[in-house]
């Protein structure tokens, strides 16, 4: 090969320049089309979701309870619960756009919304067109379990794992929160994480506030985390990394020490609700249970699409590492839900609930975006483009019991949990 060849044949000179020249339109054109995805979502979340949040930061009791909080926060100027930022960001919304609680507590909660549909949006734009991936990501937005005992016991919500709810404000910002430290700490393995701060700050940054969102994603991650490097055969060389110690063990034992503090040794809820003390049991079943029957056939009706790849594809979905990382979190966080309660009169309130259901949501998400990457392979083999098709109608009959989810919240409002 000569190197030098290009410079004996000045015709070529004049053809880098246009090559040049002609990517960066490409780039702008590009932007432009995200920009308008952008635009189009907003749309979307604030046509489906306005309604509900607002009708639940109403007449909703979780919202009612929360916001009820918030104005006590506000009036007292103290932090007075472990995970407060729902309540900041009402107060603070409330003050700068000067509007009553309800409304905030809209703006603020249909903003998060958002929020996730753009993440899903850009984890799912890059394997595939962007009106699909506009459409994929507001399902996701709504997928629920196959709710099929709804005929049999009238409960859509109650034995299931959800997926989509709307009754909890601190949830609905959990989910995106969530995302980012999902997506930072799989970067992070990948990464030359002992020089990498920027992104070890970012982690720790998404941690913080994930936790002061709602801990139940934090309880998940630390085991969750530290399961998929054992699986992966990465834990070794991790360890060997101040970075792992610093910007994920350190923010998470932290937060949670504090709150675990707070609330169960101080027992500042319990001040807040005027409840009686409570504390952390292992209750088998006893939740779940207390409110519904069919608890296992609800389970697989539950992870029917993720099962579906599973069974359909079981080499490729197992080597998947956001597979392999958002199933160990579902993995732990059902263990909380199934096994895990609170003793005294929150012992029914299923808080050990949401560690399911988001490990849930990341394992849905990124099934999806399994069969979009790996569209060509999956349909090259015999039947392949059935299989694939069958996954995918799997994926859109949860979202079509999530409609019937929505608007049963939106006009019955926890009715037919």
């Amino acid at each position: 090969m000569n190197l030098a060849k290009p410079a004996e044949q000045p015709s070529n000179s004049y053809k880098r320049p246009s090559t040049e020249y002609n990517k960066h339109p490409n780039r702008k054109s590009t932007a432009l089309r995200n920009i308008a995805a952008y635009i189009i979502l907003l749309v979307i979340c604030a046509i489906i979701f306005t309604p509900l949040i607002s009708t639940l930061s109403l007449n909703g009791g979780d919202y009612k309870l929360h916001l009820k909080w918030a104005s006590e926060m506000e009036s007292s100027h103290t932090l007075n619960l472990p995970h407060p930022l729902y309540h900041i960001l009402v107060i603070i919304a409330k003050k700068l756009l000067t509007i009553d609680y309800t409304q905030s507590s809209t703006v603020v909660t249909v903003i998060f919304i958002y929020f996730l549909a753009i993440l899903n949006f850009k984890i799912l734009a890059s394997h595939t067109s962007l009106a699909i991936a506009i459409l994929l990501s507001t399902c996701l937005l709504i997928v629920t379990p196959l709710q099929l005992f709804y005929f049999i016991d009238h409960h859509l919500y109650f034995g299931y794992i959800g997926i989509s709810i709307y009754h909890s404000p601190t949830m609905l910002l959990l989910k995106p929160l969530s995302l980012l430290v999902f997506c930072c700490a799989l970067k992070s393995v990948n990464n030359q994480t002992n020089k990498a701060w920027p992104s070890g700050v970012a982690l720790a940054l998404s941690l913080f506030f994930c936790g002061i969102s709602k801990p139940n994603f934090l309880i998940v991650v630390l085991p969750a985390f530290v399961a998929f490097l054992l699986i992966t055969k990465r834990l070794k060389n991790m360890l060997s990394h101040t970075y792992i110690y610093v910007w994920f063990f350190l923010p998470i034992l932290t937060l949670l020490s504090l709150q675990f503090l707070q609330t169960f040794i101080l027992q500042d809820i319990s001040k807040v609700t005027n409840d009686s003390e409570n504390h952390i049991t292992i209750m088998p079943l006893e939740t779940l249970a207390h409110y519904s029957e069919f608890l296992l056939a609800k389970l697989f009706l539950s992870i029917a699409f993720p099962l579906t790849i599973l069974l359909l594809y079981p080499k490729q979905f197992i080597k998947d590492d956001s597979i392999i990382l958002s199933s160990c979190c579902l993995f732990v966080g059902a263990l909380f839900m199934y096994f895990f309660a609170e003793s005294g009169s929150r012992i029914y309130h299923g808080n050990f609930w949401w560690s399911g259901q988001i490990g849930l949501y990341l394992v849905f998400l990124f099934s999806v975006a399994f069969l979009l990457r790996n569209k060509k392979d999956l349909k090259e083999a015999k039947q392949g483009k059935i299989k694939y098709s069958l996954c995918f109608a799997m994926f859109f009959l949860h979202a079509a019991f999530g409609v019937f989810f929505y608007k049963q919240e939106l006009f019955f409002n926890s009715k037919f949990w």
